[in-house]
């Protein structure tokens, strides 16, 4: 996970002809037909999740998006990453892609 907490980092695999985008922090996922619009439905939950846990939560927004992702999704993801990292090397087709969210963007 990041180290950032103005970061989140995300993921997008593809499973049965489908991308699956992943945002672990805040336990969010879409799905789409392609990778752009997987991650853009994801990018669109997370700014939905921002904007109210700082305006209809603001008394628990704190712990809304300082909390830990569940031990089995960090587990997954840094599984994942190791993995990609090491499949990257040896194929041209991805199945997984990584990417950071900026969350600062959904607050100005």
């Amino acid at each position: 996970m990041s180290n950032n907490p103005f970061v989140l980092r995300c993921y997008a695999e593809k499973k049965d002809g489908y991308w699956i985008a992943a945002c672990p922090q805040f336990t969010l996922a879409a799905q789409g037909e392609t990778f752009e619009e997987a991650k853009e439905k994801l990018e669109g939950q997370i700014k939905s999740y921002v904007v109210e846990a700082l305006t209809v939560d603001k008394e628990h927004a704190a712990e809304l998006l300082g909390r830990r992702a569940p031990l089995s999704m960090r587990l997954g993801y840094s599984i994942k990453a190791f993995f990609w990292s090491l499949a990257q090397r040896r194929s041209a087709k991805q199945k997984v892609r990584f990417f950071n969210e900026p969350t600062l963007q959904y607050v100005c």
